[in-house]
């Protein structure tokens, strides 16, 4: 009987052994995944103790997108961040920068781990930094004023009371702030400091629906049916413009309920319905030079399709995407969708 064929990753040309460390550290985040199962970073974090050398290659695509869903998340990654601080104060190898390389950051908030919010609030200071690093920001409104208040406080004390400097820009770098389990019947931005330096630099404004409570709502807009100023109206009144100065855009991210689709099968969690997603886009400068006169879309108005971009008007547009999400209406949470750019409007949408 002849010896089996052994090959060894170790012969592999480097070119080859890299794309393969690569691919397979990089998590998916796509629906198929049961994260209650398998933590999407599982693999990578495993890869990081083959070596000294996989460890360094791995950050970049492990903290690609961070992903917090409960609280012990968020305490495990301000962990993390700490043994880090504490690796660069000793010039330990085995240092690496997050602030280098993370590009989207979600912390959500689960009912089966609801603690009271500012139970966070030491490690929420500690993820300042990447906070403030992550061009994108996913945050449940739970949190937003906790996240907002620890970046006020935290640019507060890197200056110096005694000298004075005159304005200095924000170090922030983020471009869109994405908002969920806000429902439009709820006030979130009225408790929050006014002249916040953080929010007056963000460009984008998200905000995915609370399934639950405005799945109805915004299955007639799917449909054309509903005047979109009214249904809106709560969440744009809430919106404190004379601080949000750099806000260009202003979306909503719902599933597209203009199809027929089993409703049944759309409020069981274990079976769910593929639907498009559709979203909702207002220009912050349009709106913001005359509210009343903007012009908004007057019910019936025409339906957009799975593929297509609509141009109502100067100010308003809407976009389904071309391909099919997994959606339930309860105990639904939009983590997966957001990670892999699905409700950013990434774009590929006929205009019409």
């Amino acid at each position: 009987m002849e010896p089996a064929i052994r090959s060894r990753f170790s012969d592999l040309p480097l070119e080859i052994a890299l794309n393969i460390l690569n691919y397979a550290v990089e998590p998916t985040f796509s629906q198929e995944e049961k994260y209650d199962d398998q933590n999407p970073y599982a693999t990578a974090l495993s890869l990081c103790l083959v070596s000294r050398l996989v460890r360094r290659i791995t950050p970049p695509k492990l903290l690609h997108t961070i992903s917090l869903r409960r609280s012990d998340s968020v305490r495990m990654f301000a962990n993390a961040l700490l043994m880090q601080k504490a690796y660069a104060e000793e010039k330990s190898d085995l240092f690496f920068d997050y602030t280098s390389v993370v590009q989207k950051m979600w912390i959500g908030a689960s009912a089966e781990s609801e603690i009271f919010v500012y139970d966070l609030a030491p490690e929420i200071s500690v993820l300042v930094p990447v906070l403030l690093a992550a061009p994108a920001l996913a945050i449940d409104c739970y949190y937003l004023k906790l996240v907002v208040q620890s970046v006020e406080d935290a640019s507060s004390s890197r200056a110096d009371p005694n000298v004075d400097h005159g304005p200095s820009p924000f170090p922030g770098k983020t471009q869109s702030l994405t908002i969920m389990g806000h429902t439009t019947s709820h006030m979130i931005f009225q408790n929050i400091r006014k002249g916040s330096i953080f929010l007056a630099s963000i460009p984008h404004l998200i905000y995915l629906i609370d399934l639950p409570m405005d799945s109805d709502i915004f299955r007639d807009i799917s449909r054309g049916l509903k005047l979109t100023s009214f249904l809106l109206r709560p969440w744009l009144c809430d919106i404190p413009w004379t601080c949000m100065k750099s806000l260009e855009t202003f979306s909503v991210v719902y599933p597209h309920l203009a199809e027929p689709y089993k409703i049944r099968s759309y409020i069981d969690h274990t079976r769910g319905v593929d639907l498009h997603v559709e979203r909702l886009t207002v220009s912050a400068p349009l709106y913001k030079q005359d509210p009343e006169s903007f012009p908004w879309m007057e019910p019936p108005f025409p339906v957009t399709h799975p593929g297509q971009k609509r141009i109502h008007s100067d100010g308003i547009s809407v976009e389904v995407t071309n391909c099919r999400e997994h959606f339930w209406r309860f105990h639904y949470t939009w983590d997966k969708l957001w990670a892999c750019g699905i409700t950013d409007g990434a774009g590929g949408q006929r205009v019409l």
